[in-house]
């Protein structure tokens, strides 16, 4: 898929680091070049015909099965392309202490990727910068609330979609198949933190407040539909208890990938 924000900056990247770059989407509506379903498969061996490698990012599709079938798809028709690196994207820690079905879901589709019969690498990224610019949190932070799930203590190490599309492109080339590697950016920073930088980079006081989980999930539930809000909320209750488990990004280094810090991504928009 080349539609949302995480694969269009990947796609770009891949671009300005020399390679040709296809995308695939449900629609050509979405300005890709072939079309192609995730689930059944139809039109993934087109599409992988002939490419060294291949970049999945796992969708938030919250259906019972979904995710895992459409990580099989990916993985056995890039098998039977003969490709030469798939690349698995979780969007997310698929943390062993992670309770609920999201989680499961993410070490299975990892799993899946990684037993697959041809070479490949799985990403598990933390939470992302850019997810701040979103029509749900900038309006409150252009009011003076960031508003977020996490405790304002637990600290991040939050990573931009610019820094995730230059491991992706690092995890093409190097020696890394066969392991799961943890993304980050280079702080980890809490609610707090991240309200003093955008105070500093906005020019006016800021306040810093947690959406309650159950709030959360019902308004997800009723943007989304159900369960997405109610498993997306595990990603948070985790952090209630294991409030390290995305504070760290131990395999940039091994990408040889220095992620932008947060001051640098404020500053490169205009959060109006």
């Amino acid at each position: 898929g080349i539609a949302g924000a995480q694969q269009a900056a990947t796609a770009a990247a891949f671009a300005a680091a020399g390679w040709q770059v296809t995308g695939t989407a449900r629609s050509a509506k979405a300005g890709a070049r072939m079309t192609a379903d995730l689930e059944t498969g139809e039109g993934l061996a087109a599409a992988f015909d002939g490419r060294d490698a291949v970049v999945f990012t796992l969708p938030q599709d919250h259906r019972a099965g979904s995710m895992l079938r459409m990580a099989k798809a990916v993985a056995g028709a890039a098998s039977a392309a003969g490709v030469g690196r798939l690349i698995v994207n979780l969007a997310g820690r698929a943390d062993p202490h992670g309770k609920g079905p999201l989680f499961d879901d993410l070490r299975a589709v990892r799993d899946c990727a990684l037993s697959a019969a041809v070479p490949a690498v799985v990403l598990e990224p933390t939470v992302y910068m850019d997810n701040l610019l979103a029509p749900w949190s900038l309006p409150g932070i252009q009011a003076g609330t960031l508003a977020y799930p996490a405790a304002a203590q637990v600290r991040l190490a939050w990573l931009s979609h610019a820094s995730l599309a230059q491991a992706v492109v690092a995890a093409a080339a190097a020696d890394v198949t066969g392991r799961s590697l943890r993304l980050g950016g280079p702080e980890a920073l809490s609610g707090l933190d991240l309200t003093a930088a955008l105070s500093a980079r906005l020019g006016r006081p800021m306040a810093y407040a947690r959406i309650p989980l159950d709030s959360f999930a019902a308004g997800l539930n009723a943007a989304f539909g159900a369960p997405a809000g109610d498993r997306i909320a595990e990603l948070y209750a985790l952090l209630d208890s294991h409030p390290e488990a995305m504070a760290d990004a131990p395999d940039m280094a091994v990408l040889g990938v220095a992620a932008e810090p947060f001051a640098a991504f404020a500053a490169r928009h205009t959060w109006a």
